[in-house]
């Protein structure tokens, strides 16, 4: 009778617990437990109706569906009556001791299924699903008894190998008998495992029946022995068929799994031979195996090699390499099947068989998986280098090589040789690379290929060298590997030959560049005009709700989509010289998704008063709250809060934005028409329109042609791309990216518009996309490397070019050191409008950038799909298993980290040969590091650290491959570890307890070229005294000092007379008894920025190296020949003082050839100045006069006002008269010297 009108009794039995819950006694729980898995096993055992059809099992199985039927009914009649369920229980116990005793006879039948009877054909699919059945309703069994729990854990760990087994086989398609019995045997094994526990499985109410424990070991140590272990030669015998059968198909193989689970599978049947290698070794006592245990050991851990390089090997390559790796694990598996037969057996076997038998050939079949596994290993590496290449990372591998193989002399001396020859032949082709750097090669493609091969072997032999240090790859591997480099090289090399003298003769030996990409012809292109184009409605608008209207503080919102130009407006109105002179004081931050609140009222305080805030202690969040609220208040105030995408992040700023009634403004820019509606004040937010059509071409070329002459015959074509850009700002400013670059043909241009298709802003990818295409292949990689940074972060110029050189990015061409290169880089993407928001310094060098956000969501994406860049964020490690990467996944990889600390030890496997580590935390508050250790042990080979906004309590240790390490310190002494990393080329540090001093160990940093610090970092009195007893020649590399504080004049000179390519100087004097220091010996030496105080006037000169460029005295005295010293240096472009004291209180400019390049002057807050005069023809270059805070002074010479250089004077908290003065120079300079460019700028 049929079952199908009742409910399934487990939804039945489910119903009551829901239902009675509680109300249950405890017994009429167990019984329902117990009940649930009687039911489970009955459904698994009926499943195999349709499959077997051996011996006694229809019998077996027609019973359960009996008891099945009988116990439904009964279920259902009273599913919560504990009298109807104590009888289902008699019945399933009646009819399992009946089925115990009539039918099911285990040891009589073990041998049926290899007599010849044939079984039926079985899916291997259901075969697996049904084993997975039998582990799932046995997994509890221990709970029952103890007894046979370690023998029921036995078999399911058999019976999973078997699974395995039956993936791997299933995966083929051989369509063999073989096949089918092997299927039809595992089938029949599961079914015994499922039958023999279901049967002895107790009853509740019949606890005191005979349970025969014993009979159930007995049955299970059989089973094991007779029909699941290779023991037993028929079994034996199944296995190997199915093998043989592989073996000699020459079909072609169909996936029956998903084909991204193939190498799982295929490293499951190698665990399968381990496990029966490892078995039969410690089993056997047959005098063969003993005799071949060595050999044994050595199969066996070539396997294991085999098994931990197949899963991180890529799908594609897997496929490429699945015939042979196929190959030799079946040959393997037959060996090891082989070596199960024993003397006794071998004397019963008949000739035939003995002829089919494998021979037990070790040596061949390790020779073969070594060839395996060294193919899957290099691929699986190859396959995870980054796809692009810095030119310069062959010289970071060359300059390391020598060091390390000192360092690690006993590690690599195996393969000294080979290293050599790699030293040489990569040494043979720095002219090469370095004429593609300078060349670019875009237009001969296969030059650019080989040199990009060329580097990839780079990054295979520094992984090759590294793993010779961490044992991570078999010496036998490596030396293959090595030998195979040096080849490739040499078979590179003589390609790029041939190429190279096949253009020589096809175009002549002058002619060989000149195919060079014209956007690589100058590094050093001129920045994009920063002059905005459109929007100049809005922006009157604007204008007159910041500088008019309401008295109330208002908030002056502008919402828009990504890419409309919400920021570039915001920051035109905000550095508006109108609406800058209307207000007291201006500040602006960057929100984006990531802040933390302390960090944004920071940034506006330091903006509000103009310097980074000196707190005694380290401040709270809201002691920074207060001090901006105070800053603020009776202040008419202009606050820019740009890219605000949530409410909560306004509220977290609100507070600090007192109303005193007097006009103050704040300007906010949001994507969310939302938050602008909840920031309202008083006026109504702006829905930013897209640009018009007029506004387009003008933007496009404006920024195409910036000064050069514009070419009426583009007009028609470059409306029609204009049109394409729809109107959006971004769209138009990346497409002028690419067309400036291009020849100013018709022809070119035509060729854009057709590949952008009809609407270019429909998809923003696919013009970043382009703009990334037209890139020179050497800017490529420092492109993407932005998307190691947050969103909206503002970057250190300073920053980025390190990183970008200790990366191995840049190589130097054309005789300028990597800095110049990496700057010139740096200034072709922005000329490209790929990099925006760029702030300059006085000299119009680059000193802030950032990328927009959907440039950064590319870069990111692209850096990722490029294994240049991954991104490890919290939600991830909610779930770490599903994200994990294998350390072969990691090599050479950088990865931007933005998670807590204590979450990254789910990782830590994965990060032994990562290369680079950016890491913010991804909480409000500082995450601290006391661990000095955790990066060496994990992170090994580190090239970059960046914990910069990361207290550390002390540098990591034992990373010899650091050139780049930057973190803020918790103590005010540096340990003597900071010599540890020897390679370290910068070394960044803040502090969080203010001033702190620097160790004699770092003198130890031979390679040391920048060091940067914030608050002030103190060379302690033991440095001076080693270099005082340091006769020698020795000099140090750096380039770079900043905000290092020197006790006397004398130290400072000695300790930089031992600088010589110093170029970059923020230093402090504490001592100011003495004289100031002669620096004139630093001859690269370009920019300087001293602190100094009571300096004496006209004892003794300022000498500074006539290179000086830019110049910054702070509490210092000017009078005398320290005067005229600093006036007469030939190219000083940029000079500030600030806080300066004049002699009698007044600045003589007397020298008629006085300040003869300078462009820039600043005196900022020089109280002690009251009278200025100046020679006529002193300052014959000035471009822009700064004045602030100049109380006493009178009036600005009249000198300026036939100075045509001068562009513009701004004025700031100075005299009435000197404003006046200001205005009259104007005057001059418009009415009388044609000047029309000249602007004064006056401020409150």
């Amino acid at each position: 009778m049929s079952t199908e009108k009742y409910h399934h009794p487990l939804d039945l039995l489910k119903q009551i617990e829901d239902e009675r819950g509680s109300l249950l006694l405890e017994i009429s729980k167990n019984r329902i437990e117990l009940l649930k898995r009687e039911f489970k096993f009955i459904d698994v055992l009926l499943s195999l109706r349709s499959f077997i059809h051996e011996c006694y099992m229809p019998e077996v199985i027609e019973k359960v569906n009996v008891l099945r039927n009988h116990v439904y009914r009964l279920v259902h009649v009273g599913p919560d009556s504990d009298h109807i369920l104590s009888e289902v229980e008699n019945k399933i116990w009646t009819a399992k001791l009946e089925i115990r005793g009539e039918c099911f006879v285990p040891r009589m039948s073990f041998h049926e299924l290899s007599s010849k009877k044939r079984g039926v054909a079985t899916s291997p699919i259901f075969v697996m699903e049904f084993i997975d059945s039998v582990v799932e309703n046995l997994g509890d069994i221990g709970k029952i008894s103890d007894s046979h729990s370690s023998q029921v854990e036995e078999v399911l760990r058999e019976l999973n190998l078997l699974k395995s087994f039956v993936c791997f086989v299933s995966n083929r398609c051989i369509g063999s008998q073989s096949q089918v019995d092997f299927f039809t045997h595992v089938l029949v094994l599961a079914g015994h495992v499922a039958i023999i526990p279901w049967l002895y499985l107790p009853c509740h109410a019949n606890g005191d029946q005979d349970l025969a424990l014993d009979e159930v070991n007995v049955l299970l140590t059989e089973l094991l022995r007779k029909r699941i272990k290779p023991i037993q030669p028929c079994v034996r015998k199944i296995y190997v068929e199915v093998l043989q059968a592989l073996k000699s198909t020459h079909s072609r193989w169909f996936p029956v799994v998903p084909m991204e689970y193939i190498a799982e599978c295929e490293a499951s049947f190698v665990k399968i031979l381990l496990h029966n290698l490892e078995e039969v070794s410690n089993v056997s006592t047959s005098s063969r195996v003993v005799a071949l245990k060595d050999q044994m050991a050595t199969l066996s851990e070539m396997l294991n090699l085999l098994r931990a390089n197949l899963i991180p090997l890529p799908t594609q390559d897997l496929i490429f390499h699945v015939e042979d790796i196929d190959t030799v694990i079946v040959d393997v598996g037959l060996l090891v099947y082989s070596l199960y037969d024993n003397e006794e057996e071998k004397e019963n076997v008949t000739f035939e068989e003995k002829n089919e038998a494998p021979v037990l050939d070790f040596q061949s079949n390790i020779q073969h998986i070594k060839a395996v596994i060294y193919l899957i290993i290099r691929k699986a590496l190859q396959s995870n280098l980054p796809r692009i290449h810095g030119l310069g990372y062959v010289d970071f591998l060359l300059n390391n090589l020598k060091e390390f193989q000192v360092r690690y002399s006993n590690s690599l001396d195996f393969v000294n040789n080979h290293l050599q020859r790699i030293q040489d032949e990569l040494e043979s082709v720095q002219l090469f690379l370095k004429d593609v750097a300078e060349e670019g090669h875009n237009k001969q493609d296969r030059l650019q290929d080989c040199a990009t091969l060329l580097i990839s072997k780079a990054y295979e032999v520094e992984f090759m060298v590294d793993a010779c240090i961490s044992k991570e790859v078999p010496d036998w591997c490596l030396v293959r590997w090595f030998m195979d480099i040096v080849e490739e090289i040499i078979l590179t090399k003589k390609e790029i030959m041939q190429i190279v003298e096949k253009k020589m003769v096809e175009f002549g030996l002058n002619d060989t560049t000149a195919s060079a990409d014209p956007s690589t012809q100058s590094d050093t292109a001129p920045m994009m005009n920063q002059e905005i184009v459109g929007f100049e409605d809005v922006m009157g608008t604007l204008k007159e709700k910041l500088i008019k209207g309401s008295k109330e503080l208002d908030v002056v919102s502008i919402v828009g989509m990504p890419g409309l130009g919400k920021t570039t407006l915001a920051n035109k109105l905000y550095f508006d010289e109108h609406v800058k002179s209307h207000f007291d004081i201006r500040a602006q931050c960057v929100v984006s998704q990531v802040y933390t609140r302390k960090d944004l009222l920071l940034v506006l305080l330091r903006d509000a008063i103009g310097y980074i805030p000196v707190f005694h202690e380290t401040p709270s969040e809201a002691d920074v709250a207060d001090t901006l609220r105070k800053v603020l208040w009776h202040n008419r105030y202009l606050i820019l809060v740009d890219d605000i995408w949530e409410t909560t992040a306004w509220d977290d700023l609100r507070s600090c934005f007192r109303d005193d009634n007097n006009g103050s403004r704040i300007i906010l820019t949001t994507r969310d028409h939302e938050v602008a509606i909840y920031a309202k004040s008083v006026s109504d937010p702006l829905r930013l329109r897209m640009f018009k059509e007029d506004e387009s071409w003008k933007l496009l070329e404006k920024k195409v042609f910036d000064k050069e002459k514009f070419s009426p015959h583009l007009t028609e074509v470059g409306l029609e791309i204009a049109k394409k850009c729809g109107r959006l700002p971004l769209s138009i400013v990346l497409v002028a990216g690419i067309l400036a670059k291009m020849e100013k043909k018709e022809q070119c241009w035509r060729q854009v518009a057709a590949e952008f298709g009809p609407h270019i802003h429909n998809d923003s990818k696919n013009i970043i996309e382009k703009s990334y295409q037209h890139l020179p292949y050497h800017l490529r990689l420092c492109f993407l490397y932005f998307g190691a940074f947050l969103e909206d972060e503002e970057i250190k110029v300073s920053k980025l070019t390190s990183l970008w050189i200790s990366e191995g990015f840049i190589k130097s061409c054309k005789d300028e050191n990597l800095e110049d290169t990496a700057d010139c880089y740096l200034e072709n993407l922005i000329g490209r409008n790929v990099v925006t928001d760029v702030k300059r310094s006085s000299t119009g060098k680059v000193k802030t950038c950032r990328i927009h956000d959907l440039l950064l969501d590319f870069c990111k994406e692209r850096a990722n799909k490029e294994n240049l860049i991954l991104w490890i964020k919290r939600n991830q490690n909610a779930n770490p298993s599903c994200c994990i990467y294998s350390h072969k996944q990691l090599a050479q990889r950088r990865m931007s980290i933005y998670a807590g600390m204590e979450n990254l030890d789910a990782w830590h496997s994965s990060f032994s040969l990562v290369g680079s580590v950016f890491y913010r935390n991804d909480k409000k508050g500082h995450t601290t590091i006391y661990n000095d250790s955790y990066f060496s042990r994990y992170f090994k080979f580190l090239k970059v650290l960046d914990l910069e906004f990361i207290y550390v309590d002390s540098i990591p240790t034992e990373l010899p491959y650091l050139r780049y390490f930057a973190a803020t310190m918790i103590r005010s002494i540096v340990t003597s570890s900071i010599a540890n990393p020897t390679n370290l080329e910068t070394l960044i540090l803040r502090s969080s307890v203010g001033s702190f001093s620097l160790p004699i160990a770092l003198l130890k940093l031979v390679k040391l070229k920048h060091l940067q610090t914030y608050f002030e970092a103190y060379f302690t009195s033991h440095v001076a005294m080693e270099l005082l007893a340091d006769n020698s020649t020795k000099s140090y590399e750096w380039e770079t000092l900043s905000s290092v504080c020197f006790s006397q004049a004398d130290e400072m000179e000695l300790m930089l007379r031992k600088a010589p390519n110093l170029r970059n100087l923020n230093c402090s004097l504490t001592d100011y008894s003495k004289s100031f220091p002669v620096l004139d010996f630093l001859t690269k030496l370009e920019a300087i920025k001293i602190y100094s105080r009571r300096l004496p006037f006209g004892r003794d000169a300022y000498i500074f190296p006539s290179n000086l460029k830019k110049l910054t005295l702070c509490y210092a005295k000017l009078g005398g020949p320290d005067e005229s010293n600093i006036a007469m240096l030939p190219n000083l472009q940029v000079l500030k003082l600030k806080w300066v004291e004049f002699y009698n209180k007044e600045w003589k400019v007397s020298n008629e050839k006085s300040f003869p390049q300078l462009k820039v002057l600043k005196i900022v807050s020089c109280y002690w100045f009251d009278k200025w005069t100046v020679s006529d023809d002193a300052f014959p270059c000035l471009e822009r006069l700064v004045l602030s805070g100049c109380k006493l002074l009178v009036e600005i010479p009249s000198h300026f006002e036939d100075k045509h250089s001068l562009r513009s004077i701004e004025v700031k908290a100075c005299n009435e008269s000197v404003v006046k003065s200001a205005m009259g120079i104007q005057e001059a300079q418009v009415d009388y010297m044609q000047n029309y460019g000249f602007k004064v700028f006056i401020h409150q």
